[in-house]
């Protein structure tokens, strides 16, 4: 397939030939095969691991000191919000140091503020503007660690023929330590306590630092600094000049500020299940990982049946309709109070599925927009470029205090809906008015 691209003046840029972007893998862990990545990929198993902890104690212990669900959205906002802010920067520096070492500086400086964290915790001292401060700094530092890490992966494959692999295996980080930690952390909150949530965290990211020390790849060489502000107008201009990134990161950004954004709220509807709050807590992330890693497990089957354009498309918008019915169904389906054990209510049941349904859909759309995207840009614009696209997941947080504003007026279940209806709009919108990426195929 080849894909014509148009700036902003109407000017028919050069032709860039996507045929690449089809699946060739033979495997979905082909790329393991690569030493350098599969050290890099173990390290961000302890990483992101800890990632989902500190997701799942940070909003647990907010909402245990405060009640508040406006309170809960703040926390992780505060993280997204510095990350977005940060990230733009990020990229740049991304692109103009060694990635290795600048990965394995932001892994210890997360692991001492998990560490502060639980000791705070363990000695009853924490108040909610410490929970926000350390998610602010965090944040900060997480907006110079994702774009190295988006432009570092690529470099530690043997060929371009493992990059749908190594794309796939890092959305697996993600969505199969959404299966194991809520599940791990929503018992050990109830046995232990929050804090042991953020200790097992702080060996999380001090286990990246030390994986880090075993790999060496070769980044090139860099160009010649210049000023900061024109080397990020250059990523910028770069999506900018180009119509499919132009239009597919935006619509990323769409997805996890709308889409996701009931993720932050989980607390809010895990309180309906009284005492065993924190089980359902787990079980209800749970569901989202499992969808999840089936989404991401299936993507190379559906790219081969649908055209790549049609693909991202159709899951996004189903993504929207399925948390549209979850939004109904915790709003009008039973009260699950009735029942001796509230998690195997209807409630439960029915709530648990839509989540995972609707992150099956979302895991096809992010793997297959960010495969076309990582063979795309130019390596020479990579940190910037995919910096810009990392905040992609600061936005989940982002749009949690959106919604917990909305939860805070009116209820969780009416803000999950009409985030759900927003994205919904914004995937018909794309549809109607951008045939570069209505058209575009995988071959």
């Amino acid at each position: 397939m080849a894909v014509r691209d148009t700036d902003a003046g109407g000017t028919v840029a050069p032709t860039s030939t996507v045929a690449e972007v089809r699946p060739v893998a033979p495997s979905i862990f082909s790329a393991l095969a690569a030493s350098s990545y599969r050290r890099f990929w173990l390290g961000s198993l302890a990483s992101v691991g800890a990632t989902q902890l500190l997701i799942i104690g940070q909003g647990v212990l907010v909402f245990d000191i405060s009640d508040s669900e406006f309170l809960l959205g703040l926390a992780g906002a505060m993280t997204g919000i510095a990350t977005i802010v940060v990230t733009l920067f990020g990229g740049v520096v991304a692109d103009r140091v060694n990635k290795r070492i600048l990965l394995t500086i932001t892994s210890l400086i997360v692991s001492g503020l998990l560490l502060l964290l639980g000791s705070l915790d363990v000695t009853e001292v924490v108040e909610v503007w410490h929970v926000v401060v350390i998610a602010g700094i965090v944040g900060v530092v997480s907006g110079f660690d994702f774009p190295a890490r988006l432009s570092l992966f690529p470099l530690l494959i043997d060929n371009r023929s493992q990059m749908m692999s190594a794309v796939a295996l890092n959305s697996i980080l993600w969505q199969a330590t959404r299966i194991i930690m809520p599940a791990i952390g929503g018992f050990a909150i109830a046995l232990v306590g929050t804090y042991s949530i953020f200790y097992a965290g702080s060996v999380g990211f001090f286990t990246m630092a030390v994986m880090m020390f075993t790999i060496h790849p070769d980044e090139g060489e860099r160009g010649a600094s210049r000023n900061v502000l024109r080397e990020l107008w250059g990523g910028i201009q770069y999506i900018g000049e180009n119509r499919l990134f132009a239009v597919l990161i935006p619509l990323t950004y769409f997805n996890h500020f709308f889409g996701l954004s009931y993720m932050q709220l989980i607390p809010v509807f895990s309180d309906a299940y009284g005492a065993q709050d924190n089980e359902a807590l787990g079980f209800l992330f749970m569901s989202a990982g499992i969808g999840a890693v089936i989404g991401t497990i299936g993507t190379g089957n559906l790219r081969a049946a649908l055209p790549a354009g049609r693909l991202m498309l159709v899951s996004s918008g189903s993504t929207a309709l399925m948390i549209l019915a979850f939004a109904a169904w915790t709003h009008f389906g039973p009260d699950p109070s009735g029942n001796a054990n509230p998690i195997i209510s209807p409630l439960f049941f029915g709530s648990a599925a839509l989540i995972m349904v609707a992150s099956v859909f979302n895991s096809v759309f992010l793997i297959t927009s960010m495969t076309i995207l990582q063979l795309l840009v130019p390596a020479n614009l990579r940190g910037r470029v995919m910096g810009i696209h990392a905040m992609t997941f600061s936005f989940i947080a982002v749009g949690g205090l959106f919604a917990g504003g909305l939860a805070q007026l009116v209820n969780a279940s009416f803000a999950v809906g009409l985030s759900a209806l927003v994205l919904l709009s914004a995937v018909l919108f794309v549809a109607a008015t951008q045939p570069i990426v209505r058209t575009l195929r995988n071959e």
